[in-house]
């Protein structure tokens, strides 16, 4: 990547920053254009720059919400085996980066009524992303030990949709949790679903 590309993808990872800011503090409809180039420190001609309104804002952090979760599945499928212990040294690893998407996820679902242009659009997004996710995760075959890919990518996409929702619901929402590691009783439940390309940690 060259410099001019470079610095402008740092601006834009800027601007999303300095919109979390901005709407976490007022809502979609109140908050405008030069509040986020005050919050980024650059002219609200750069902020036209890179997005022509709002919506596309909003747009580009959903996106850069999907991108955080790939990443953090791309880790899952690089180990080179899983076992128990490293889905759940995974899970530690995948809280920080859960706690660090928090604030926008809370952006976007309270923007989304208002900034919403295409309920198809958001579908069609949503269901890129979790191919993506579930692609990462069947992925070497070798590793599902002969099982049905049919069955592999269904238990690849429960695995997925059980962590997104335990996280966005203990992190994101606040759930209160009584117990003491709940990360081991999502582990649990994780090699569970995962069983046909788990290995034993002694292996």
């Amino acid at each position: 990547m060259n410099l001019r590309l470079q610095q402008k993808r740092l601006t834009h990872l800027r601007l999303l920053e300095a919109t979390v800011k901005v709407f976490t503090e007022k809502s979609f409809v109140d908050a405008r254009m030069e509040d986020i180039a005050q919050a980024a420190g650059v002219t609200r001609a750069t902020v036209y720059a890179h997005f022509p309104g709002k919506a596309e804002i909003i747009d580009a952090l959903v996106e850069r919400v999907y991108t955080l979760m790939e990443e953090a599945y791309a880790e899952l499928a690089a180990l080179p085996r899983w076992t128990q212990a490293g889905v759940r040294a995974w899970l530690d690893d995948a809280e920080t980066r859960w706690r660090d998407m928090a604030p926008i996820r809370r952006v976007t679902n309270a923007a989304a009524p208002t900034a919403l242009r295409s309920v198809d659009a958001g579908r069609a997004q949503y269901v890129k992303a979790h191919e993506r996710y579930v692609g990462l995760l069947i992925s070497p075959s070798d590793r599902w030990r002969g099982a049905d890919p049919a069955e592999a990518g269904q238990r690849a996409l429960m695995a997925v949709l059980q962590t997104e929702s335990f996280f966005s619901a203990w992190i994101a929402v606040g759930w209160p949790l009584a117990t003491a590691d709940p990360l081991r009783l999502l582990a649990d439940s994780l090699c569970h679903i995962l069983a046909p390309a788990m290995r034993e940690d002694d292996e």
